[in-house]
């Protein structure tokens, strides 16, 4: 099958996105599926793609906007159908609604080639984080466009893939009734195995950040920016018993000034640790420093992060959301808190409690054998037979 990856972020960036969809390229080969992943211009590109041919870059200004400087503008897509055209594609699977979005219902219209399309994003949860002024003002008529057009990709495509029935959930509340399939996206386990990474190299590491080999860390991985709620996570570690503790704040975004501020008001500028963005190469051995992972938001899709932690055998103590309850089980392989007012009993717990911590270690890995790479190529390819075999009852009908 000559299958057609179309998204807006494409390594070498890095998120959740990105990487769900290099173990879906990286799956589908493995099966012997020809793919060709069309995405926009990005900053490293040119070095990554010479070792992956198959990438094709369609030129675009960047976004003027704090926190979306890694997203394209493209003006004119048209002088691309041609070469999309000569892929001779089976399927096209869509990840994004804009700018390659645009170019993939363009192939649609004009080619007729059965669409996948994957919703990755709530996109109403992000709206105060692109502007407080929008999120108060127009907020109707955002809601509005944003249903607009997700309709338009979910009625386009013979199958639309969610990957939480939250997501599923919250297109139906749109009133758009799609063909809707649940499938988890799919990541490399192996990156996060413990078992993979030297007891030196993690030593190593922790002396370089200035943690000792006795102290308990808390952990998080991931964008830092307002709808990841890191505030709250700070507010909780501050307010429980953290002599013994610290808290490792893995990754860069627009929020990471307003930490600084809050890291400077409670004086916790020895506990919390500031990493910024590092290689993601290197993210499978920072997962390893961890004793717990930590997470507030109520705006994932999926949780990818949450799946990578219980990969690296990280209980998790997380804020309690929908999307979560196929990850989490509470007791099981981590806690919830659903008032954030429990955040710091649930850390002096975890940590005041060995036999608790190492009972929940236990049963991390028996969480995440569903979410492997090889169960998502699988699951993305029964869709697109689905796709093919409904486009062709199209033209017969």
């Amino acid at each position: 099958m000559r299958v057609g990856i179309f998204s807006d972020a494409y390594k070498p960036l890095v998120s959740g996105v990105t990487t769900s969809l290099q173990m879906l390229v990286e799956g589908l080969k493995q099966q012997g599926h020809e793919v060709f992943v069309i995405t926009v211009s990005a900053k490293g590109a040119k070095a990554y793609d010479k070792d992956h041919p198959y990438v094709y870059r369609i030129k675009g200004m960047p976004i003027p906007k704090k926190g979306l400087t890694s997203f394209r503008f493209v003006r004119n897509s048209k002088k691309h159908l041609k070469y999309i055209e000569s892929l001779n594609l089976d399927v096209i699977h869509v990840h994004s609604e804009f700018t390659i979005g645009s170019v993939a219902l363009k192939v649609k219209k004009k080619l007729d080639i059965p669409m996948v399309f994957t919703v990755h994003t709530m996109y109403e949860e992000y709206l105060f984080y692109v502007s407080k002024f929008l999120s108060k003002i127009f907020r109707k008529t955002f809601m509005k466009a944003l249903k607009k057009l997700m309709a338009k990709f979910i009625l386009t495509s013979e199958v639309t893939l969610a990957p939480s029935i939250k997501i599923k959930d919250l297109m139906l509340s749109y009133g758009i009734d799609g063909n809707y399939k649940i499938v988890p996206s799919g990541i490399d386990l192996s990156k996060f195995k413990k078992s993979n990474y030297k007891t030196e190299d993690i030593n190593n590491l922790k002396a370089s950040l200035g943690i000792k080999e006795n102290e308990f860390v808390c952990l998080f991985i991931g964008r830092v920016s307002n709808e990841k709620s890191i505030d709250v996570l700070i507010d909780g570690f501050n307010q429980a018993n953290h002599d013994n503790m610290k808290f490792l704040i893995v990754g860069d975004g627009p929020g990471m000034g307003k930490l600084a501020d809050q890291i400077k008001k409670y004086k916790l500028k020895d506990k919390v640790i500031l990493t910024g963005m590092i290689p993601w190469e290197q993210v499978g051995l920072y997962y390893q420093l961890g004793d717990c992972f930590l997470n507030a938001s109520v705006s994932e899709t999926q949780g990818l992060t949450y799946i990578e932690a219980l990969a690296a055998e990280l209980p998790l103590v997380v804020k309690y959301d929908k999307v979560l309850e196929a990850v989490v089980e509470d007791n099981f392989n981590g806690l919830f808190f659903k008032d954030n007012s429990e955040l710091p009993h649930l850390l002096n717990k975890i940590y005041q409690t060995p036999e608790l911590l190492t009972e929940l270690k236990k049963n991390t890995l028996k969480s995440v054998r569903k979410y492997s790479r090889e169960v998502y190529a699988e699951n993305a390819t029964k869709a697109y037979t689905e796709a093919i075999e409904i486009n062709q009852s199209k033209k017969i009908n």
